[in-house]
């Protein structure tokens, strides 16, 4: 990463943090950072795919999907528990950044990057399995329901915790799993 771009992603990080997207205009992240704003402009284009390098280069453990390709197994289902609850993991440590891509983002801006990222990734893992003959069920559709399900279980368990009183969202999660398993992995 060139020194201009670190510096424009390390004071709109700080801003973002500070006073929320929206509380926080390009100006003043270019100020922050010591740069003219055109030149902020030049390598963003937008205030929301500034946020969205951010995201993508801040986040806490970084890039999601690189993280996930050194995890996986190749025993599906034991994958697919890995996908679920590093998914899970992943929007935890990012609460503030979740937050800020649900509440403030504009409409121009493309939202939970990351999550984009990690089904596509999913994806093209489940299509190798179905050319393996190992899994039959379709690979776009059960790489986004995972996603669907785990940002469902956190997006609640955020915003309206109540719905999960007394209930363990991680046995929700592990029979998620479990079913999507039994449906499609050859045996």
């Amino acid at each position: 990463m060139k020194t201009t771009e670190k510096k424009i992603l390390l004071a709109a990080t700080k801003l973002f943090s500070e006073y929320g997207y929206s509380g926080v205009s390009t100006k003043k992240i270019a100020e922050h950072a010591g740069v003219n704003e055109l030149t902020l402009f030049r390598l963003f284009k937008t205030k929301a795919n500034l946020l969205q390098a951010v995201i993508r280069h801040f986040a806490y453990e970084g890039n999601i999907v690189e993280k996930i390709s050194h995890d996986i197994t190749g025993d599906i289902q034991k994958d697919i528990q890995i996908f679920a609850d590093v998914y899970y993991m992943f929007l935890q440590n990012n609460i503030k950044m979740y937050k800020i891509q649900i509440r403030e983002i504009d409409e121009e801006g493309i939202r939970f990057t990351n999550s984009i990222d990690y089904t596509e990734f999913m994806k093209e893992y489940f299509t190798k399995q179905v050319a393996l003959g190992k899994f039959k069920g379709d690979p776009f559709l059960v790489a986004t329901s995972i996603v669907s399900m785990i940002m469902g279980i956190f997006t609640l368990k955020v915003f309206a915790p109540d719905i999960y009183h007394g209930t363990d969202y991680r046995l929700l999660i592990n029979k998620f799993v479990e079913n999507l398993s039994l449906l499609y992995c050859v045996k």
